[in-house]
């Protein structure tokens, strides 16, 4: 359960992003994954790899002090219900909203300011700040790759953003977890490992 919620989490925001349906890209690689053999599926892992793990990823220390004011939303109240209400953007940023499965209360919003779409920070409901989003490529339009970190420095995921309807699932450490398309994740294998509702 927690998996899948932070999985979906992790591909909602942002929500301001366009793409090309019919020309899906990967480096220079038309999507076909499920078409694709275990060798090619491997190249195009090492290749998406390569691009997003330029350096190993470690624990960082500075998080609290380099975003000390961000800690506290400090108009929570307004951005929660802007989010609640389906909003996209709000007071200068671009807002998400993050529900539990069949429940009417979000749980976690996301802000990323219009100014520096470098960053993206994911805030629950009583406004605390609880991860952030570093950006790198060619944000909104694709390719782009985000890596995702707790507040208290622990990095959670890296995600290569190829278009709307694909991306590319990694653990912190490098080992690969699935490619999204549109509402699957396949493994290797082309099994569905999981399902989202909105990407």
């Amino acid at each position: 359960m927690l998996k899948k919620m932070f999985l979906t989490f992790c591909l909602l925001f942002p929500l301001c992003v366009f793409a090309d349906l019919d020309n899906i890209l990967v480096g220079n690689v038309q999507y076909d994954w499920i078409d694709k053999d275990e060798l090619a599926k491997e190249e195009m892992i090492q290749e998406v790899r390569d691009i997003i793990f330029k350096a190993k990823l470690e624990n960082r220390k500075d998080l609290k002090k380099l975003f000390y004011d961000k800690l506290k939303d400090k108009n929570y109240i307004e951005n929660y219900k802007a989010a609640s209400e389906g909003l996209k953007e709000f007071n200068g940023n671009f807002i998400s909203a993050f529900f539990y499965k069949k429940m009417p209360y979000l749980y976690m919003y996301g802000l990323q300011d219009k100014r520096d779409l470098s960053t993206a920070f994911y805030y629950d409901a009583a406004g605390n700040l609880r991860y952030i989003d570093f950006i790198d490529g060619y944000f909104p339009d694709y390719p782009y790759s985000a890596i995702q970190y707790r507040i208290s420095g622990k990095p959670v995921s890296a995600i290569y953003y190829a278009s709307k309807d694909c991306q590319y699932l990694f653990k912190p450490n490098g080992e690969f977890e699935g490619v999204w398309y549109k509402h699957k994740l396949y493994n290797t294998k082309n099994r569905i490992i999981l399902t989202r509702t909105t990407y």
